[in-house]
């Protein structure tokens, strides 16, 4: 992916921000808005589904919380700790920027997320 197409996401989604909390939350709500839900994934090799954020367990310093659901049991894990199998275009946009900004290396969001 390409790292000014990243970089263009990433100012979309703090265009008004002044200060990391107030980016953090940027972020948080364009992830929310614009993941297609649910989306399959992995979790520590598990299959899960991702049925979208929580906002009240997400935080600067903790991340951006996601929501799984295994079975008919729902969890919180960390979206970085996820790894995401065949998103759509846009979601696989969105979660690309949101590793870039956590400072992921581009080169290896080419596979999957």
């Amino acid at each position: 992916m390409d790292k000014a197409r990243l970089e263009e996401l990433l100012e979309e989604a703090m265009v008004d921000c002044y200060d990391e909390e107030e980016m953090f939350w940027g972020v948080f709500y364009t992830l929310d808005d614009n993941l297609s839900y649910p989306l399959q994934a992995q979790a520590l090799g598990e299959p899960v589904t991702l049925v979208g954020l929580d906002g009240s367990r997400s935080g600067l310093r903790r991340g951006v919380m996601a929501r799984v659901r295994k079975g008919d049991r729902e969890y919180t894990v960390a979206l970085a700790e996820l790894e995401i199998l065949n998103p759509d275009p846009v979601s696989t946009e969105w979660l690309a920027a949101y590793r870039y900004r956590l400072g992921e290396n581009i080169e290896d969001l080419g596979g999957t997320l």
